[in-house]
């Protein structure tokens, strides 16, 4: 069971509850019990108990549940606050997809204009009309 995360204030967790903690980074504070925190791309589960602290980097996914299933556990999560540039860096692959997208349209579009406008110029000039195939150039 999921439970709902509250930015910036305790939060208790009993027995089969789980929360992920989102992806702005932050501090994770333990106040009360023992707390069980995966993270993505860690081989490895950390337990921390009251008076531990963790910071977690932009961008790092994390899952925090109670340890003890006799006792609950409370902690506060203090997230960063994000910016307009840390909402682009806090999903990096999101940012440049968006990105690379808005490059390849443009790009298309381009490639789409010189296509038109080569394939007007050949349509108007025949190869007796040019000027080098008349032997104008020398």
């Amino acid at each position: 069971m999921n439970a709902q995360l509250n930015r910036n204030s305790t939060q208790r967790l009993t027995a089969g509850q789980a929360l992920q903690l989102g992806r702005l980074g932050g501090e994770l504070t333990v106040l009360e019990g023992r707390v069980w925190l995966t993270r993505d791309n860690d081989l490895g589960d950390f337990v921390y108990e009251r008076g531990q602290r963790v910071r977690l980097a932009v961008g790092e996914h994390a899952v925090v549940e109670p340890l003890d299933a006799d006792r609950p556990a409370a902690f506060r999560w203090n997230p960063r606050r994000q910016t307009f540039v840390g909402a682009v860096l806090a999903e990096p692959l999101r940012g440049l997809a968006f990105l690379t997208g808005a490059a390849a349209r443009g790009l298309a579009a381009l490639a789409r204009s010189a296509a038109d406008s080569a394939c007007r110029a050949q349509g108007s000039i025949s190869t007796g009309d040019s000027m080098a195939s008349s032997g104008a150039l020398k």
